[in-house]
Parts: C-alpha cells; sequence; structure tokens
C-alpha cells in the first residue's frame, strides 16, 4: 500500500506538470495562431525570401516573426516564406533548432533571402559554468570543454554517459560489463580520494545530482543496478558542459573536488509554433567471444575420463581428460554420449539482445516563452535470456517571460526502471558468466538445460563445486528484480531590476523510491540444509527511499566602465536530504517454492534513516580589460550538520585568469584567428566518507529486559572524532587556446596539479577502548597530468567536409601519505588471489600478490618440480591507465554524413582470475604444455640444482591457485578500439511536404573492432565494478557485446 502511494504521489505531480504544460502550450498555440492569420489594421508590406543553410540548401519550418509584433510564420519545403509587416522599417528574426538566430531589419525590403549559421562548437562559444552562469568561454581561465549532444543521441547506449568514451580529455569512462541497467565508471583527471564516491557531481538543470552507482563489489553486492545517469534521456539534452577542474567547479565546494557535468535539458524555442518530434532507435547486442580454447582433451582428471554418472558429477569443471574420440562417455544426467567437444559456447548460450527506444516530443513557443514536453520508453534485452530492463521517462522544460522583466523556468523529468534479473558478476555462485566459461568443454548446453533439475525439484550436481551453478537452474528458479522511481524537478523565478542587475530564486526537488527482491531458490546445491521437514532458501525483499532538496539564491549583476568590466555574483544555498531503508530478510521455507515474507521459518530485519543538511554562502567577481584580460575570483563557505559545531564550517576559493592575446596583438599574424593562455588555482573539497551520525554515540535496544527493564548497549565499532574534517583539493592548473588559420585547426592544452591533503581514513585502535577503530585525516595523494585537444578541419567545401578531433590526456597519480605512518592500504582483496592495495610512494590502486620465490640469481625455485610463493607479497604496477585518449573523424558529403571513432587506454594493468580458471581447470591452449609426459618447469631446486622433475599437468597447474602466484596472470591492459561506427543520411531536402519539416535516418555499430590487445582470452575492458576498491581484478564479467543499430529522427 506505502509503495503504491509513493507511486501515486509522482503520477500526480507529473499530471499537474503535464496539465500546466497543455495550459501554457495553449496559451503559446493561441497566440502563435493569431500571429499567424493576415490583419489587415495592423499589416502594411508583404515580405517574400528564402531561408538555407550553410551549404546553400532549403530550411524548413524556420520561424521568421516581426521583432515588437505577434506577426510570425514558419518556412515550407523549399525554405520559401511569405509575411506580413507593419512597417517599411521593420526587423525580422530568424530561428530554428541547431542554428544560431539572425535578425535582419528590412530598411523597406520587400524581398529578403537569409542564410543561418549551424551553431558553433568552438572554443569561442557561450559555455554554462556552475551553478549555471553563462559565460563566454574566452573569458573562463580553467578548462571546460562542450559535449557534442549529436554524436551522443546518435551512438546511443543505454547508460546514455557510456557514449562519450574516448570522446573528452581527461575523461575516463569504464562501463562494467554488467548488463543493460548498469552503471558505468566515470572519473575527471583520476582519483581525488583513496576510497568512496570519485565521481565528478552530476548537475542537470541546476541541479546537484550524485552519479550514486548501485555496483558489484565482490562483497556485498553481486548485481549492478544501475545509477543516476540512466534516468537521463539523450533526446532531451540541450547542451552538456565538462567542468574538468577544481575551479571549474569550485562554486559546488564540498562537493567539487572530482569536477562536475553540467547537463541542461530542452525547453522548446522562442517564435517557434507548434512542433512535433519523435525519435526511433534500434539495436541489437552480440556477444563477442575472444576465448581461444583447446578443444584435443575433454572432461575428466589427471588424463582419465569420466567412468560413471558420479565421477561425471565430480569432475565436471575440469578438461583434464583423454583425447577427444567420440567413444560413449558418461556425463553428469547419467547418459552415455559421445566424448567429443562443445564449441562455440559462447555465441550459443547468449542471446542477440535487442532494445528498442522511442521518444516523442511536442514543443511550441512565442515571443514570450517556449515549452517541450517528451515520453521516451525504453525496452532492452540483456543477453543473458531472462535479463531485461525497461525504462520510462517524461520530461517537461518550460521558459516563460511573464514581464520583460519577470521570467521563469520549469524543468521535471520523471523516470520509472524495472531491471529483472541482472547478471551476477565479479563473483562465483549463481553467476551465469562464471559457469558458461568454466564449464567442461565436452557437454552441450541442451544436455545442461535438459538435466538441470533432478527428480526432487533439486539443481542436478554438474561438478562438486557447488560455487558453479547451472545457468539452467538459476533462469529458472532464481529471480532478482528491481523497480525504481526518480522524480526530479526545478523551478526558477527571475527578476530583472535593470540591464545589469538580477536576482534569482531557485528550487530543486529529487525523489526516489526503490523496491529490491531476491531469492536464493530451496534445492541450490550452495544452500545450507534446511531443518527436517522444511525447505532450504532464502528470500529478501528491500524499499528504500531518498529525499533531497536544494533552495539557492542568486544576485548577480556587471557594469563596464570605458575599458573596464565588473560582473559579481552572490547568493546562498541550502542542501537538507534524507534516506531511510527497510530490509527484510526470510530463511528457510514451510511451503516450497513459495518466496514470502510469512512463508519464512526465520525473518530478520533491520531498518536504516539517514538525514544530513549543508548551508552554504557564496560568491564571485570577474574583472575584465578591453575584452583580453580577465580575472575571476569566487568564494565559498560550506556549513556542515555531519560535523561537530566546532569544526563544521571550510571556506573553499579559486582564482582564475585568462589572457586573449589574439585581442591584445594590435596586428596579429594572419593565420591567428584566437588564442588565450589560462591559469587558475583553487582549493575544493569533499565530505566524503563522513557519515551522519558517525560523530554520536548510538544504541541498540536488547531484545530481553532485565527486570522487567529494558538494556541497552552502544552499537558504535568505530569511536566519534570530533576534530574530523573534509578533506581537501588543491589544484593548480595552466592552459593554452589556440585556434588557427580561420578554425581549421583549433588546440586545448592543460596542464594540472592536484593534490588531496587531510584524507578521511579508518585506523585500528585498541580493543581495551571498546572500539575497533576511528576516522581520521591523515592521508595524501598527487595527481598530475596534462590534457590535449587537436581539432582539423582538413577539408571544408560547399558539398564536402572531413572533421578530425584528437584528444588525449595523461594523469599520474603517487600516494604522499597514510594514516599513522602505515606504508600500505588494502583496498580490496580478490576471490581467488590478489589485492588491490595504496602503497605510499607509488601510483594508485597497485595490483599485489604472491610472485614466484627466486633466488640470488634470479632463478625460479621450485619444489616437487612445482614453482614456490615469494615470502612476502609482490607489487606488479598500478591499475590505472596512466594515458586515455580517442580520435574522431566525420566526414559530410551533401546529406550523408559518416563517423568513425577510435580511442585507447595505456599504461595500466589488470589481474585475471579467468585466465588462472581457464589453466588450472585445462580449458586455454597454454594448458596443454605437459599434458602428454608432464611439466618440467625451468627453475632450480632450493638447493640450486636445475629441475629436472615432470609435473602432472593438472597439479602444475592448480600449484598457482594454492600458491597464490600472480606472475602468469597480470596483464598490460592497453588497448586500441574501433569504438564507433556511424553513416547518416538527412532526407529533409527530399520531404515535398510542410508537415515534415525533417527526416534523418542513421546506422550505427558500436565495439566495431579490437585493433590491439595484450589480454588473452578476454577484453581489457572485462570490468565487473564502478567503483575503486576492486580496480584492475578480473573476474566473471558479461562478454563484451556488438552494438548493431538504426536511428530514425523525424520533426513535424
Amino acid at each position: 500500500m506505502e509503495k503504491e502511494i509513493k507511486v501515486s504521489g509522482m503520477m500526480l505531480s507529473i499530471a499537474i506538470s503535464v496539465l500546466f504544460t497543455l495550459m501554457i502550450a495553449g496559451h503559446v498555440q493561441a497566440e502563435s495562431a493569431v500571429a499567424a492569420r493576415t490583419n489587415p489594421e495592423v499589416g502594411v508590406q508583404i515580405v517574400t525570401g528564402k531561408v538555407t543553410d550553410e551549404k546553400g540548401g532549403p530550411l524548413i519550418g524556420v520561424s521568421v516573426s516581426e521583432k515588437g509584433t505577434k506577426n510570425g510564420v514558419l518556412t515550407d519545403a523549399n525554405g520559401n516564406y511569405k509575411i506580413q509587416v507593419s512597417a517599411d522599417n521593420a526587423v525580422l528574426l530568424f530561428s530554428y533548432v541547431g542554428y544560431n538566430p539572425k535578425t535582419e531589419p528590412l530598411n523597406g525590403r520587400s524581398t529578403l533571402n537569409v542564410t543561418l549559421e549551424p551553431k558553433s562548437t568552438n572554443i569561442s562559444e557561450i559555455v554554462v559554468t556552475a551553478l549555471g552562469i553563462k559565460r563566454e568561454s574566452k573569458k573562463l581561465g580553467y578548462a571546460a570543454e562542450n559535449v557534442r549532444v549529436g554524436e551522443i543521441t546518435t551512438n546511443r547506449s543505454t547508460n546514455f554517459v557510456n557514449s562519450l568514451e574516448g570522446k573528452v580529455a581527461g575523461l575516463d569512462i569504464s562501463p562494467p560489463a554488467s548488463g543493460p541497467g548498469g552503471s558505468t565508471k566515470i572519473r575527471l583527471r583520476g582519483q581525488s580520494a583513496f576510497q568512496g564516491d570519485n565521481a565528478p557531481l552530476i548537475v542537470l538543470n541546476g541541479l546537484p545530482l550524485s552519479q550514486s552507482p548501485s555496483s558489484t563489489n565482490g562483497y556485498t553486492q553481486s548485481v549492478d543496478l544501475g545509477d543516476n545517469m540512466q534516468q537521463i534521456n539523450p533526446d532531451d539534452i540541450e547542451s552538456m558542459t565538462v567542468l574538468k577542474g577544481a575551479t571549474a567547479a569550485a562554486l559546488y565546494g564540498s562537493r567539487a573536488s572530482n569536477g562536475a557535468l553540467i547537463i541542461t535539458t530542452k525547453s522548446g524555442n522562442k517564435n517557434g509554433g507548434i512542433g512535433i518530434e519523435f525519435t526511433s532507435n534500434f539495436t541489437q547486442n552480440k556477444a563477442l567471444d575472444f576465448t581461444d580454447f583447446q578443444y584435443e582433451y575433454g572432461q575428466g582428471e589427471n588424463n582419465v575420463r569420466p567412468k560413471t554418472q558420479g565421477q561425471a558429477q565430480s569432475s565436471g569443471a575440469w578438461s583434464f581428460g583423454e583425447k577427444f574420440d567420440n567413444a560413449p562417455t558418461y556425463q553428469f544426467d547419467g547418459v552415455q554420449r559421445p566424448y567429443a567437444p562443445e564449441r562455440n559456447r559462447i555465441s550459443k548460450f547468449f542471446r542477440l539482445a535487442n532494445a528498442w527506444t522511442n521518444t516523442i516530443a511536442f514543443s511550441g513557443g512565442n515571443d514570450k516563452g517556449s515549452f517541450r514536453f517528451s515520453y521516451s520508453n525504453q525496452d532492452a534485452q540483456g543477453i543473458i535470456p531472462n535479463n531485461d530492463y525497461h525504462k520510462k521517462i517524461f520530461n517537461l522544460g518550460l521558459n516563460y517571460n511573464f514581464t520583460p522583466k519577470l521570467s521563469a523556468q520549469i524543468y521535471v523529468n520523471y523516470d520509472h526502471e524495472n531491471n529483472n534479473n541482472p547478471p551476477v558478476i565479479g563473483i562465483q555462485g549463481s553467476s551465469v558468466t562464471n559457469y558458461m566459461y568454466r564449464y567442461s568443454n565436452s557437454v552441450s548446453l541442451d544436455v545442461l538445460k535438459a538435466a538441470a533439475i533432478d527428480a526432487n525439484g533439486n539443481e542436478t550436481p554438474t561438478s562438486r563445486f557447488t560455487t558453479l551453478t547451472n545457468p539452467y537452474w538459476i533462469m529458472q528458479k532464481q529471480f532478482t528484480k528491481q523497480t525504481k522511481d526518480h522524480l526530479l524537478g526545478t523551478a526558477t523565478l527571475r527578476y530583472q531590476f535593470f540591464d545589469w542587475l538580477y536576482l534569482q530564486g531557485r528550487v530543486n526537488m529529487e525523489y526516489s523510491p526503490s523496491y529490491y527482491e531476491q531469492n536464493s531458490p530451496t534445492g541450490t546445491l550452495a544452500n545450507a540444509a534446511a531443518p527436517v521437514g522444511l525447505y532450504n532458501g532464502s528470500y529478501n525483499s528491500n524499499d528504500n527511499t531518498y529525499r533531497a532538496l536544494n533552495a539557492d539564491f542568486l544576485l548577480g549583476g556587471g557594469h563596464k566602465w570605458g575599458p573596464f568590466s565588473f560582473d559579481a555574483t552572490v547568493g546562498g544555498n541550502t542542501f537538507p536530504s534524507s534516506s531511510q531503508g527497510y530490509t527484510v530478510t526470510a530463511t528457510n521455507f514451510y511451503v516450497r517454492d513459495f518466496y514470502t515474507l510469512g512463508n519464512g521459518v526465520t525473518n530478520t530485519s533491520a531498518f536504516a534513516v539517514s538525514k544530513s543538511t549543508v548551508n552554504s554562502l557564496y560568491g564571485t567577481a570577474e574583472f575584465g580589460y578591453k575584452s583580453y584580460l580577465f580575472l575571476n575570483v569566487t568564494g565559498r563557505n560550506d556549513w556542515f550538520s555531519v560535523l561537530s559545531p566546532e569544526h563544521n564550517h571550510y571556506f573553499y576559493p579559486s582564482v582564475s585568469g585568462s589572457f586573449v592575446f589574439s585581442e591584445f596583438l594590435k596586428n596579429p599574424p594572419s593565420w591567428l584567428t584566437f588564442g588565450k593562455i589560462r591559469a587558475t588555482y583553487a582549493n575544493v573539497g569533499s565530505a566524503n566518507g563522513i557519515n551522519p551520525y558517525s560523530n554520536s554515540l548510538t544504541f541498540t535496544l536488547s531484545q530481553n529486559a532485565f527486570n522487567g527493564v529494558p538494556l541497552g548497549s552502544i552499537s558504535n565499532v568505530t569511536t566519534p572524532n570530533q576534530a574530523i574534517k573534509p578533506y581537501s583539493v588543491k589544484e593548480k592548473e595552466i592552459g593554452l587556446e589556440l585556434r588557427m588559420f580561420n578554425s581549421r585547426v583549433n588546440l586545448d592544452i592543460a596542464a594540472y596539479d592536484k593534490h588531496t591533503t587531510n584524507q578521511i581514513l579508518s585506523v585500528a585502535i585498541s580493543n581495551a577502548s571498546g572500539y575497533t577503530g576511528t576516522i581520521v585525516n591523515l592521508g595524501e595523494l598527487q595527481n598530475r597530468g596534462m590534457e590535449f585537444l587537436l581539432e582539423l578541419v582538413p577539408i571544408r567545401k560547399p558539398n564536402f567536409s572531413w572533421r578530425s578531433a584528437f584528444n588525449t590526456a595523461i594523469n599520474t597519480s603517487k600516494v604522499l601519505a597514510l594514516a599513522n605512518g602505515q606504508k600500505q592500504l588494502t583496498l580490496g582483496a580478490g576471490e581467488f588471489f590478489g589485492s588491490i592495495v595504496d602503497q605510499v610512494g607509488l601510483p594508485l590502486n597497485q595490483i599485489q600478490g604472491s610472485t614466484y620465490r627466486r633466488d640470488s640469481n634470479g632463478k625460479i625455485i621450485v619444489s616437487g618440480g612445482k614453482p614456490v610463493a615469494s615470502t612476502s607479497p609482490a607489487l606488479f604496477g598500478s591499475a590505472l591507465p596512466k594515458a586515455t585518449g580517442g580520435w574522431v573523424n566525420t566526414f559530410t558529403y551533401k546529406r550523408f554524413t559518416l563517423m568513425a571513432h577510435i580511442d585507447y587506454k595505456k599504461g595500466g594493468k589488470i589481474l585475471s582470475s579467468s585466465n588462472l580458471n581457464f589453466l588450472r581447470e585445462g580449458l586455454s591452449k597454454e594448458s596443454l604444455v605437459g599434458r602428454e609426459g608432464g611439466v618440467k618447469f625451468d627453475a632450480v631446486n632450493a638447493d640450486g640444482t636445475p629441475n629436472t622433475t615432470a609435473v602432472n599437468a593438472e597439479d602444475f597447474y592448480a600449484n598457482y591457485r594454492s600458491q597464490g602466484i600472480l606472475d602468469p596472470f597480470v596483464y598490460k591492459s592497453d588497448f586500441i578500439k574501433l569504438r564507433n561506427l556511424s553513416v547518416s543520411y538527412d532526407f529533409s531536402k527530399m520531404m515535398k511536404t510542410k508537415f515534415i519539416k525533417g527526416l534523418v535516418l542513421s546506422a550505427v555499430c558500436h565495439n566495431v573492432l579490437i585493433i590491439k590487445k595484450y589480454t588473452p582470452n578476454i577484453d581489457p575492458e572485462a570490468i565487473s565494478s564502478s567503483g575503486d576498491i576492486l580496480t584492475g581484478y578480473e573476474q566473471s564479467s558479461l562478454p563484451t557485446t556488438r552494438t548493431y543499430g538504426f536511428n530514425l529522427n523525424v520533426k513535424f
């Protein structure tokens, strides 16, 4: 009932918003209709003409209006228009989506032909910065890059931010292979913190959002439940700006340590009339198989095939049997079948996964305002047959000028998600991927499917490893479901007192309830036995709700005195947020296969609530001189409810400057179009790691009373630290921007030094204190790097153009200090072997584990012919890439557009548990060595004599697991990929009707080709988590998919 009330409340909010939109739309439409009619009392002159694009082609549906009146028309299918104006000196306004508006005085002319230029994406455009303040890019003293939104909508993915891979210098996108509803790892200029949230701040229509990835972590969560980027429909995005450095995001204070992504959604166009836009996208995802397995030997152990059903059920995880000969051989279901290889298991099991996305948008506007309302529906299949994901998004954008001085903006975004059976990744157990890659190579999928359930309704054993669960058992018996709603709203009211002074008030709201349920089915071999008469298994139900309010005001103004200019803003913000969650788990059941809390024998529950508030005051001041010299100063003070009153406020300043030397030079070189030098310094921070109530004692009441009196105890395991404070990120940056040869050669270079101090770390303390640890401000780390962006336009002809854009970023990190003089911090440990650590003096995220033990001459030491592990662990290098980048080439011939995108990463390492299992279980070709005669390893004995002992192949390779030796399984994670190919054709010119204003059809392919990699059997991007604690550890992720698709965009 409570869930129904929540959903009903949100639907009521949506209904009210839609109703309000329709009221405004009706008003706009009525005024537009009046504007389109001829008024003989007003109109005294007829003006005709044609509107074309930069290539000379007609533009259909351009809004043509007379300034200061309600007279307005739209161009026809040939770009022609005819308008009645009130005077021969009238001024006409021309506006069209994707093009710069144009104003033309008639000056007595009765014919006026106009050419519109597409909106510029070059360096000197207007940029949306922190708090939604729009500024000319030449005034910015920091790196900010506008994203080409068209490339996102053409080469789209279920989580739109994945389309940014390799597109923005310094922005590292790493999507886990986790299904269509998964999250994405987003990092800007490396990691600012050892642990926790290292993603940039997401600002949607002025509302600051955390990315909030709900990702696998190898411990407490094994499925990826997505992030806040899933709620954004790329068709709704008007603009997107990446604020890379600390200064760029400094006005967000304690939330600015990782930069910011500023996203503004569409709200229609003034003087645009009523329009409809329909976009349809279809994609098909195909699993790619990078394995290079052996198919000479089949199921079995120690060179012997199964002789009985019991042996077949025991040895299912090994392919160390005999050579294939088609002789009848027992399999796990007791049936003898030909002893033959089962090839192409990956392509046979994982399905072709289809996804449909359809968006319809209604928009309109007049001289007072505009609106846009859209609805999007997405249905996506996962490559695992029982996985599917469904998403509906409603989006509203509204601008309206009540008076010449008073204006309002409203944005509403609501999405509803259903994620059914997201795959288990990153661990063993009920992971379909784990089983499909590790099971023996001589049992067909048909047999696994037919015999998955035994006569008693339980899982049929296929291996003595209960951590290998038959995927057909999982798909028939196990379920995981999440339902999530997300409502975002922004309302802005702005009053322009004078041309140079305004006051703005804004309220943002975020509300997100979610419901999650999962079972571990009765009869699963990995489940513990239930008491007699009961049935084993478990059922889990989780209900969470998050609420946040973000309210701010901004008073801003500016003035010019001769060559000097001054702009300033002051403002304040309050950000209260709260969350609550209720979890109930039922263990063992009275009635079989009936998964409810009421049917559970033992029920356990937990309730958690969290509330916090951050209040802020901030201001900016910008000084300019002759349009070529600019100085910008900002400051923000945050007050935190989670901190003790004595240490609850911190100040975050920044200063930046830019020198436009192309404006300063009296006679600049003819090849120089634009040139700017910039420099900046900022001190921002983050309260990440300081949780609500962490500085307070919390209590737990016992279930049993003593003499009728309830007993309580302190539940804290970490002692409060009243002196804890947010960590600090100090960043320095310099940059150079050049536009040359009429903007056909554009260059942007940045260098930065980012220093994080007072990291929040947990340290152990004496158990005698009654606690196990405390949190302190002691850790330090550094990120240094460079970013490089080069854009070329080698060919620019009326019918053909070629744009080439190359970006690269280099980032090196270094751990400077840890808590209490520690030299190492363990982030996470792999399930099979190895761990990820931070080591003082080295880059972040080091892969650590046992290595070969060697003698003084560096030779490997063996015992009984098998390698021996080192006495102490070794470091194998950082999992983080040192360099990332991409190269985009766009060719346009008349109405055809071809785009090719290559991206790369270089300098990181990856530890592959999959290749360990492929070797020790006899699947990889490397395991063929020693099948006949044993493995005689090139090494020495402890006494220094050469090894002459040959070891059975299965025993030898199993030794790597028992000894935990990493050496053969650590690889370079470098790659070069042909990431995207797309071809589009604009049919708009062929539409000989006023009804259809534009039509574009595109064909796309994603993950086209791996040009270079160093990882056998796996994709180097085969990660399972969007977090940082297991970065570089590969295990049981889904296969990489290649995507084929079509996009259709129609404007009416």
